[in-house]
């Protein structure tokens, strides 16, 4: 069942369809780099620097100063991610963190956390870790956007989830003023985080390659509150800059590749007047230059 002669997949799920009547799946060179190992049965579409854009909430609060300056130089690590992408490996990877950095807290905010159980059952998991509970923060769903993304003044570093991180959750961040530290992996999911700091700038700092470099960055961050702070003030401002808030250059690299495409279809198929220039190339990577 094909209903249109041409289709395609993009945002939304992270993974191939499965369905040998998509055609092409968008994506960037970052979260599916041409080596990826991740099986598609579409063709990958990369399309130039980010695969998608982000429109921030417009009643956005502002981005509050470094709350571990005026909290004895204690720094507040966190995540807002949905509770399901925080495997025990996760888990004990931030348990790591708080543990190279003495005194430093942990904020997690999820639906869940409304039930006095399942924080008791995070609470244990980050004992048995080698956490006590008393470092540890857990807030439940903030029904109102700016309820929530007021949240962040409470948080200095946001740590991502792995193997699923997160998107619009570091989106939110960023926009917010926090950077996020993310694990580079192997395959879609893992790498939206790297691609969503490679278009800051960030990815030196805030990109890891395994897990012990997770760590020795989530160290590295917490110990120059300055520059922490200093990215915090700037952080917005460099997030509605980039690529990453350009919508109108977005749907024009859009509109080239559904261009491109056609061409490649209709001229496949001895379709007519098809194109005026040079057909696009078969490869899974289009020149779109």
């Amino acid at each position: 069942m094909k209903p249109a002669p041409m289709q395609v997949t993009w945002i939304g799920y992270p993974n191939s369809t499965g369905l040998p009547s998509i055609d092409y799946r968008f994506t960037d060179d970052i979260v599916d780099p041409i080596e990826t190992t991740q099986t598609f049965v579409e063709e990958l579409v990369r399309i130039p620097n980010c695969f998608l854009c982000y429109t921030p909430y417009v009643h956005a609060p502002d981005v509050s100063p470094l709350p571990a300056l005026s909290a004895g130089r204690c720094v507040t690590f966190g995540s807002f991610n949905n509770l399901a992408k925080m495997t025990p490996r996760v888990f004990k990877l931030w348990a790591r963190c708080m543990k190279a950095v003495p005194q430093s807290r942990l904020l997690i905010k999820a639906k869940p956390f409304k039930c006095e159980k399942m924080c008791n059952h995070i609470y244990r998991v980050m004992e048995q870790e080698g956490i006590v509970q008393e470092r540890i923060d857990l807030l439940p769903l903030a029904v109102q956007t700016e309820d929530h993304l007021s949240s962040y003044s409470f948080m200095d570093i946001s740590l991502d989830t792995f193997p699923y991180a997160g998107t619009t959750t570091t989106c939110e961040s960023l926009y917010m003023g926090v950077p996020c530290l993310t694990l580079k992996g192997g395959g879609h999911a893992h790498n939206v985080g790297v691609t969503l700091m490679t278009q800051l700038g960030l990815q030196d700092s805030f990109v890891a390659e395994s897990e012990d470099d997770y760590v020795a960055k989530a160290v590295a961050a917490a110990q120059d509150l300055e520059w922490l702070s200093t990215i915090r003030s700037t952080l917005r401002e460099k997030v509605l800059e980039s690529k990453l808030c350009d919508a109108p250059g977005h749907v024009q690299e859009l509109e080239k590749i559904y261009l491109q495409l056609w061409k490649r279809f209709a001229e496949s198929n001895g379709y007519k007047n098809a194109s005026n220039g040079s057909s696009s190339s078969t490869s899974s990577h289009l020149d779109l230059e």
